[in-house]
């Protein structure tokens, strides 16, 4: 990892960047027009990728055609590869002997660029922008002209992978132009490699990506995929890539990771795709963290956070008690009331079923109205929220914000419990400074 450094380069706040150059060949009516590609990283006003190709041979009928929408563009390639996508507009000039640019926008990423999946690439580098200011659990200090530079590196291990995170140079500035500016910048750069320095197939490396883009959003809270991966050879040459955009979510959100206490993810990592390489347990998650991506957003609304977290609980105790303990059929489990359901998976990884004093409005709500314990107090608030005939309707609405955060919570707990992660965490029940952390419920007493 000593080598590990972005594969792209953006200098300072640029819109757009140039992230490969290429050849292509775009279908206008059925005739081929060839010419060079620049494959644009857009990240205003939302990041994406964009392919532009010069034609410089193309008739002016032609080019006057396609920007009066009157002639179809039906197809491009990418150095021999097909990129299904649509027109999104035309540039140049359009008079004879002058260039036309046209813009495509591919209709799904990543799109694919040298290589394919057979491809054997002894390391791989991407991308990631916008994810937490963390410390790490290493750190390289480096002198230079301007005076030192800190880098800041987190091992995520896991069998024969050794992966690393690690800071830029330039992260401290793209951080203070985060919270000054707002937008989506290039903060970390992640890289990873077998243990024994052994080759592996691109295929493989994608199916690790994948792994790397739930967990590392689970642990940020908010949608994390690692960006333009490039797979590097024996011989330092790059082999396979991709090309994909950042998400970019507005806001800050709150997760169980606290960025000052690294070896949280250090830790959880392995545990986290010890689960994932269970076919039926990645099934749940990519479903369940799907769900908390959205519940966790408080600008999509808390009520509908309540119902999405709930969901997401319910499918994780489905998966825990039916199909991976066999404590219940999956007929039983269906017969459950919705809080017996929650008390299951709760009662059985060791999370506490009592409602916290972190959230004392419901917790005196529920003594008054004889709440059992926590799962009782949130599968009647979310019921007053989905059953439009529900007695109680609009009497909960002051409870909403403390059920949003305790489903939340529980969501976040019953993850790292399935995975046996027994180290702190960051609890969002609590008013907290950064690096305050606690003993997860279930190892308070080892």
């Amino acid at each position: 990892m000593d080598e590990l450094r972005p594969m792209i380069q953006i200098p300072g706040n640029q819109p757009s960047v140039c992230i490969h150059s290429g050849r292509g060949t775009v279908l206008v009516d059925n005739t081929a027009y060839e010419g060079p590609v620049n494959v644009q990283l857009e990240l205003v006003p939302k990041p994406c990728i964009r392919l532009c190709i010069c034609l410089g041979d193309i008739p002016l009928k032609s080019a006057i055609g396609i920007g009066l929408g009157q002639m179809d563009v039906n197809a491009f390639t990418l150095d021999g590869v097909d990129v299904p996508g649509f027109l999104t507009g035309t540039g140049g000039s359009c008079s004879d002997g002058e260039e036309l640019i046209l813009n495509w926008c591919p209709s799904s990423e990543p799109v694919s660029g040298i290589g394919d999946e057979t491809t054997q690439v002894s390391r791989l580098v991407c991308h990631l922008f916008n994810f937490r200011q963390v410390f790490g659990v290493q750190r390289t200090v480096e002198t230079h002209e301007k005076g030192t530079c800190a880098t800041e590196h987190i091992p995520l291990s896991w069998k024969s992978w050794r992966a690393e995170l690690r800071s830029l140079h330039s992260s401290s500035q793209a951080f203070k132009d985060i919270k000054e500016k707002g937008g989506v910048f290039l903060t970390h750069v992640l890289g990873f490699e077998k243990v024994k320095g052994e080759s592996f197939t691109a295929k493989e490396a994608d199916a690790f990506l994948l792994g790397l883009r739930f967990f590392l959003s689970f642990a940020k809270g908010s949608w994390c995929n690692p960006v333009c991966p490039v797979g590097i050879d024996c011989k330092e040459q790059s082999v396979w890539s991709q090309f994909s955009s950042p998400n970019h979510s507005l806001g800050s959100r709150s997760s169980w990771f606290d960025p000052h206490t690294p070896i949280q993810l250090a830790q959880a990592f392995p545990l986290f795709m010890e689960k994932w390489t269970d076919l039926n347990w990645q099934e749940a998650f990519r479903e369940v963290i799907y769900w908390y991506m959205n519940a966790n957003s408080s600008s999509n609304g808390i009520d509908g956070g309540i119902i999405l977290a709930q969901a997401a609980l319910e499918r994780l105790a489905f998966e825990f008690a039916v199909k991976d303990k066999r404590l219940i059929t999956a007929m039983g489990f269906k017969d459950l009331r919705a809080s017996d359901k929650l008390r299951i998976l709760f009662s059985s990884v060791g999370i506490p079923l009592d409602i916290s004093t972190a959230t004392p409005e419901t917790k005196a709500y529920a003594k008054k109205n004889n709440w059992l314990d926590a799962p009782h107090a949130l599968t009647e608030i979310r019921n007053s929220l989905m059953h439009p005939e529900h007695k109680k309707k609009g009497e909960f609405n002051s409870l909403f914000y403390e059920a949003w955060k305790l489903c939340l919570w529980y969501l976040e707990m019953s993850i790292l419990a399935i995975c046996g992660y027994s180290g702190t965490y960051g609890n969002r029940l609590k008013q907290r400074r950064v690096g305050q952390v606690e003993n997860v419920p279930w190892s308070e007493g080892e």
